[in-house]
Parts: structure tokens; sequence; C-alpha cells
């Protein structure tokens, strides 16, 4: 099989260019460099793969991966398990572009365990215009890959052409009836067609149910040149016990990818001194049901909240309680949807799926669960029983009640991972709508245990006290403003609002005020004279809403280089450069010509040759070698490794070592490389647009509500401060008390004007990639305006930190560079440590003390 050249272009999809063209998740990017890492390692019979010396294959996987312990089957096979919800589609998707390009790959086959995920897999493979098609921003295919499924293989003779990607469920050919081992009048059986391919690549989700006789064979039929197997689960039944695969290369846990903010964190709701209420199981059921609807509807609020203050789609989350069996599960959904149980609200909005439903049920139920991501869709709650396992994918699945113990394996990550995926695709940065939350009321001390030795997705502080959900409450944010008439406030100052976000003039803006005014009870209907009984006029009123707010310069980003990657400056590590010189005879013939050859006698060279021309060359034919970028470094590199051999064998010997050992020193040359290989961000073009004129609301949930400059009882971030006057909205929370500290200082303080707590997102300002930098501050004083970040004073020198400190300086400049050709204010960053602020201090001090740049 010869290398992909239908188009040059590809050669510079490897590993590196795939993850960035295709945004992957870290996880899924180091699958795919290890990957290429193994296979650019392990030698081969054929130019790509397939070995008929597994064993040696295996060592090969082993010196690069120690884990990997056994293949496992009749084929090189390698694991990689990646949790629930990181994205393993996706992964196998990269996979496919990277064998492609690379190796000129033309034929996967991709095998699902069950109808569920044979579905999902078709729709996300085949088709362009899904959300979730695998191959989005891959731009590698001159023709949009041929996906075959169902029975198309009947009467379709293998098709040298193009990209083809076979999906077929494992009941297809696991058995000795399966039609597709059987032949047809047309064509040889088609599993023995597959087989014979020379570059035929087996993908497997969910892997772990290919372990058991009748599947492994099946799959060993294909004769395969390579495995990748995907789970989150590599874990096979072995005298009823749970053994890790032999073959796992690479292992990326829920646990890591909830730290890494790839997954919505684990909450468990329960009750304290459960063992006091001593209920019989159907009390204990409707007490679980209302703690977790409590929950349920508590976080509903937060993401209408979250919809109308942050501009995101609306998500409708849904409850899953799972069943001891179908009586349980039937009398539960009468329970629930009787005119009694909360004043009936959950008629029609319960969903009750089990094995034993048949017919147009069965059918309805499924598209119902099927849609119940749809913020149309009416279900809030699905009852089953122990049916929804892999394949089922849903991001707005948030509280889980599992009822009796007999249902407690809801707490394995398996089934836990069913309310882990993000519903907006990454972490918003509020822990309530980053959440997924079980009711544990009955296995409470277990899950504590299991919490406390670190083998449980969830931790001891993630757990939320049930009493305490009617104590909390929910506020949005009003304008700081000194108007008393409550008319004017809900009704005036909305319109205001409305008019600036949508950048009408001031003078249709006043228009609508009076507008406005006619109609209601503001002034006597004698008069039109309305001033005269207002406490304000409507110009006042414009000028009051207008010039509370902070007006925030808005970037425009434009790529003008994608990312390129460089390395780092090292000298060679020679430890692993044990060659000696040849000590016998060799003879090197010319294929072509035979009056061309070289000879070695006692390890000298008796031509003249060139070897270290030759390694560079080598080199400079290495996927992720830029040659211009790294010429001084790679000559560099290749005098070290003669140095080092002169040093002991003089230069006749390091020749005669650089001639024949040369393909092993470039790999030895070419790892170390790529041991110091670095991403260089593109060249970016940033400039200010224009800027915003209003701020964005906020919606908090607190359980204790305080004046700014009043003691308090709970946790900080639970409390909302109110009484603010200098800030644009009149109430806020921190998320420590050194901002709290700061926003009193800037409350009292003279020179500032105003400041904000600027909701998440609202300077769209990116960094290290597409994450957004979210300032803790913003303050307006006569002649600047801030941008301010409250830092831990252990934390100032942080990586991410200093990311995020150089990004904010960039924008104060570039803000400050719109704002002085719009003669409007300059912009400064603000970087302070928290150990810093104290109640004595000024805020001009501090300004003066720890403004960051110029």
């Amino acid at each position: 099989m010869q290398k992909n050249i239908f188009d040059a272009a590809l050669e510079q999809y490897d590993a590196d260019y795939i993850s960035a063209r295709m945004s992957l998740r870290k996880p899924q990017k180091e699958s795919l460099l290890l990957l290429e890492r193994i296979l650019l390692n392990v030698r081969a019979d054929q130019p790509f793969g397939r070995s008929n010396n597994l064993q040696s294959a295996l060592e090969e996987v082993r010196s690069i991966v120690p884990t990997c312990k056994d293949f496992e089957r009749e084929f090189m096979s390698l694991t990689f398990a990646l949790a629930t919800g990181v994205g393993k589609t996706r992964l196998a998707g990269a996979f496919i572009v990277y064998l492609h390009c690379q190796f000129g790959v033309k034929n996967f086959f991709v095998v699902a365990p069950n109808i569920t995920i044979y579905e999902k897999l078709r729709r996300e493979l085949s088709d362009p215009s899904n959300d979730k098609y695998v191959f989005k921003g891959a731009g590698c295919f001159r023709d949009t890959p041929k996906v075959h499924s169902e029975d198309d293989y009947r009467y379709m003779p293998i098709d040298e052409s193009g990209v083809h990607i076979y999906i077929y469920n494992i009941d297809k050919f696991n058995s000795e009836s399966a039609k597709m081992r059987q032949e047809n009048e047309v064509n040889d059986a088609f599993i023995k067609q597959l087989s014979r391919l020379d570059d035929l690549i087996l993908i497997m989700d969910e892997s772990h149910h290919y372990r058991a006789a009748a599947g492994s064979k099946a799959l060993n039929l294909l004769n395969p040149v390579l495995g990748l197997e995907l789970t989150a689960t590599p874990l096979m039944s072995a005298k009823s016990k749970q053994q890790p695969f032999k073959n796992i290369v690479y292992n990326y846990s829920l646990s890591k990818a909830i730290t890494d903010g790839y997954a919505r964190m684990p909450y468990a709701l329960t009750r304290r001194d459960m063992e006091n209420y001593n209920f019989k199981d159907e009390y204990m059921d409707r007490l679980m049901i209302n703690d977790g609807l409590n929950w349920h509807e508590s976080i509903r609020e937060r993401l209408r909240q979250y919809h109308e203050t942050e501009g995101r789609q609306l998500i409708k989350p849904f409850v899953l309680i799972v069943c001891q069996n179908t009586a349980h599960a039937s009398a539960i959904e009468q329970m629930i949807c009787s005119k009694e149980f909360r004043k009936g609200y959950y008629i029609g909005k319960t969903l009750l799926i089990h094995s034993k439903q048949t017919g147009a049920e069965r059918d309805e139920n499924i598209r119902q669960l099927l849609e119940v991501e749809s913020a149309d869709n009416p279900i809030e709650i699905v009852i089953h029983v122990n049916m929804l396992k892999e394949g089922w994918d849903v991001k707005n699945l948030y509280t889980i009640i599992p009822l009796r113990r007999a249902a407690s394996m809801i707490l394995t990550e398996q089934t836990v991972g069913r309310g882990i995926r993000l519903p907006f695709g990454e972490c918003t940065g509020d822990d309530y709508i980053d959440s997924v939350t079980v009711t544990a009321h009955d296995n409470f001390n277990e899950l504590i245990e299991a919490a406390r030795s670190g083998k449980s997705p969830f931790k001891e502080e993630r757990i939320i006290d049930a009493a305490r959900l009617e104590a909390e409450k929910t506020i949005s944010t009003q304008l700081a403003l000194p108007f008393k008439d409550a008319d004017i406030e809900n009704k005036i100052v909305p319109l205001v609002q409305r008019g600036m976000s949508e950048r009408r003039s001031k003078e249709d803006i006043i228009k609508s005020i009076e507008e406005e005014l006619s109609r209601g009870d503001f002034y006597a209907s004698d008069s039109d004279l309305f001033e005269q009984h207002l406490s304000v006029s409507p110009n006042e009123i414009y000028k009051a809403v207008a010039d509370k707010y902070i007006s925030i310069p808005r970037l425009a980003v434009t790529e003008a280089r994608p990312p390129s990657y460089a390395y780092t400056e090292f000298d060679l590590d020679v430890k692993d450069l044990k060659q000696a010189p040849s000590s016998e005879a060799i003879f090197i013939q010319s294929l072509t010509d035979a009056r061309k050859y070289f000879e070695f006698h006692g390890g000298r060279v008796d031509i003249e040759l060139n070897p270290r021309g030759m390694i560079m060359q080598l080199l400079r034919e290495k996927s992720r070698v830029d040659y211009r970028k790294c010429a001084d470094l790679l000559q560099k590199l290749v005098y070290q490794a003669q140095a080092h051999y002169e040093s002991k064998y003089g230069i006749d010997g390091a020749r005669n070592i650089l001639f024949i050992y040369r393909g092993s020193i470039v790999e030895e040359i070419y790892r170390q490389l790529l041991r110091h290989l670095v991403r260089e961000e593109g060249l970016f073009v940033e400039k200010i647009v224009d800027e915003t004129r209003v701020n964005r609301p906020q919606s908090y949930n607190y359980v204790e509500s305080v004046d700014l400059y009043e003691g308090f009882r709970s946790d900080i971030r639970s409390v909302l401060f109110v009484g603010i006057e200098k800030g644009v909205f009149d109430s806020a929370k921190f998320d420590s008390t050194p901002e709290l500290k700061l926003a009193r200082l800037m409350e009292q303080d003279a020179n500032v004007e105003k400041w904000l707590r600027p909701a998440p997102t609202e300077f769209e300002i990116k960094y290290d990639g597409d994450r957004y930098y979210e300032p803790d501050f913003v303050a307006e004083t006569p002649s600047t305006k801030f941008l301010i970040e409250v830092k831990r004073h252990d934390q100032i020198d942080n990586d991410d930190v200093l990311k995020k400190k150089r990004r904010a300086v960039e924008y104060c400049e570039l803000a400050t560079e719109w704002s002085k050709a719009n003669h409007k204010k300059p912009w400064r960053h603000l970087f302070i440590p928290d150990d810093k602020i104290y109640e004595a201090a000024s805020f001009v001090t501090i300004a003066e003390q720890f403004v960051v740049g110029s």
C-alpha cells in the first residue's frame, strides 16, 4: 500500500496539525499524538501496520507504553480508555483523518455493540449537517467518506476509490449464520472481501463488549491491519472479577475529565442523620423524589436566568429516576402524575420507559426520549428500570434519583456518565450549571467513604444538604439608581435599557419615555406638564441610566496566520548513542547500477561519503521538521552526535557509525526533538470595532443577604451583598474576602465614579486558544477605566495566571488606542495580590502600586 499522494498538502496533516484543525480536546490530542508515536516507531512487515510477528510488535509498543502487556487479539490492537463525555467518537474521526492522510488508508470498519450506539455512529460519521459530525473542521477529504451500513454490502463489491467507512452492529456478523459471512449470487461473503484488504482499520466503540469468545472470533475474521479500541470502562469479567484490559495505551478517567473541565462536576444530595428517619421504603422514595425535585426546580430556574442574562441557548433540565422493577416504576409514575403531587405539575411531563413496553407505546416513548434535549419537549422526569446506559448521549440530565438500595448501581461511573456532558460544550464557571447531582439518602455513608478513598468521582466537599434547598433564594441585579418611584424603576428604566441595547438614539429613547409616561398614571389627566408631577424628568431618567453603565470596547479578531510548531533550544542527550564501529567488511550494492557500491573494512569508510549530510537529509524528511525554522538546531544536534562518537572512536570510527547506523541515530535525534516541540500561537490581528452601551445584568442564588459593610455567617460565596450605590448594579456576590474588601474601598473612594462585577464573557477576551479571561472588576475614575484582577498572592506566578495577565494588558492597550481616537478614557490593567488589599488603603494608592503595562 502506497502512502497517499493525491494531494501533497495532506502531508502536513500530522497529529499536531489535525488536533489544531479539529479543535481536539486535551485527551483526544494526547491520544492521537500517542498513536502517531506508536505507528512511527513500531516496525512492520508491510509498509503500514500489519505485522506477522505480533510478539515483536508488542515489545516495541511496550517500549513506548509499558502498560500495554498484550494485544489480546490475533492482530495489533490498542485501547484508548476515555471517560464518558470526553469525545470518543470525535477521536475516532481524528484517527481516520490521520491514518488516511499520513498512510493513505481508505478502509475503516467501525463496530457498535448495540442498535443505539450503531444509530449514533451512523449519524455522526455520515451526516455533515449533524452538529456532532466527527469530521467537522478536518478539511482533508477530496470527497465525503462513503459510509456503508445495514445491508449495503449484499450486492456491493469492495470499491477502491475514495474513503470507505463500514459501520455495523456486532450482531450482524458474530454468529455462524450471519448474512455477512454468507456468499451471495454476485460476490464472495462480505467478511471475506474485507479480510483481503491490505489497509483495513478496525475501530471498536465501547470495546469492552467484544471480549467474549464469539465477539473476539468474529473480529479476528476481519483480519485488520490495526485495531483501535475506544471505551470508558476498560474492564472484562474473569472468574467473577473485573480485570483491566491488557492492551491499554492511554487512560483518561472520569475524575481527570472533571478536574480538567471536560465534564460536569458530580454532587451528592442527601439529608444528614438519615438513620434517625427510620422510614419505610415508600416514604423513603417520596422523600428522595421530593428532595431531588426541589433541586431540579432550583436548577431549572438557574438555567432560565442564565439564558436571559447571557443570551445562551435555553437548556431544559430533566430528572432521571431509577427504579427496582417495572411494578415499582409504574407505582412511582402513578404517584408523580397524580393531581395531589405538587398540584399536578408533572402530569404530561413524565416519561416511563422499560423493556416490557411494546408497540406504539414503546415507539412513542422512545421518540420522546430521543427528543428530551429539546426545550420544546415537555418531559422533565424520565422513570426507567436499568435501560439507559451506553449510547444515550444527553446534555440536559441534571438530577439522578436512584430509589432504594437495589438501584444504587447508578453511582457507577458508567451511569453517572449519562449526566456529565456539558450542555454548552464548555464549563460556564457557574458551579450549579456545571454540575450533575445524585440523591444519596440511603447509601450516604458508603458514598462518603468512597469519596474519601479517592476511588470515586464524588468528593466530600461536593455534598448538598437537602434541608438547605428551601432556604436558598434567587435575585436578579438591578441598576443602582437614585429613583424612589417603583413605577419608574419597573416600567421606564427597562425601556431605556432596551433602547440603549438596540443602539437607538438618545432622542428616540427620550421620546419613547414620554410616550410610556403618557399611557400610565404618572401625571394628572388634565395636565400635559407631566414633569411637574414627577420627581425626575424623562431627560434625567435617560441620563441617570446611561451614565450608570461602564461602556466596554468590543474586540474583533481576525486570524492572519495559523498556529505553527517550533522546537526549544536544547543539547543532544547522548546516553543512548551506544553504537560502535563495524569490525566486519560490509558490501552495499546498487540495484540499478552494478558499478556502484560501498565497501567498509575494519570500521573505516573507504570512499568519500558525507554521512552527516545524509543524516541531515533524513531529518529534513520528517513530517514535523520545518528545516527553514530549525536548521541551526539540527546542525548543532548532528555535530554533537558526531563529536560524541569522535571522542570515543576517532574521526574514522565516527564516520563509520554515522553512515551504518544513520537510521537509528536519526530516530533518536527526532525523538528528542519531539520532546522539545512547542506550539506557537498564530498571528492574530485584533482591533476594537465599537463598544457596548449596557452591562449585562446577572442572576444570583444566595442563602444570606447582608449590607455591603455588614458581617455574615455563611460561606462568602453564598452571600448576596446589597446596598451598593457606586456599583453599576445594586447587589453583588464575591468569591473571596479580598474581593469584598476591594469593593468596599471602591464604594468609599471619592476618585471612583462607578464599578462593576462583569458577567462571564462580557469582555470576550480569549487566551490560550478558546478559553475566556473573565476579570474580577471594572472601575472608572474621572480620567481612567481599570480592568482589575485580584489574585491569591501564592498564585501570581502561575502559568495560567500569567497568560491571562498578558492578555489583559494587550486588551487595555488596544482599548486605549481606540478610546483616544474616539475621545474617551484610556484603559489600564490592575493586577492586585490579595494580601495587599486592606481597609485603610485607598483605591488611588492601590492603582498606582499595581498597574501593569504602559
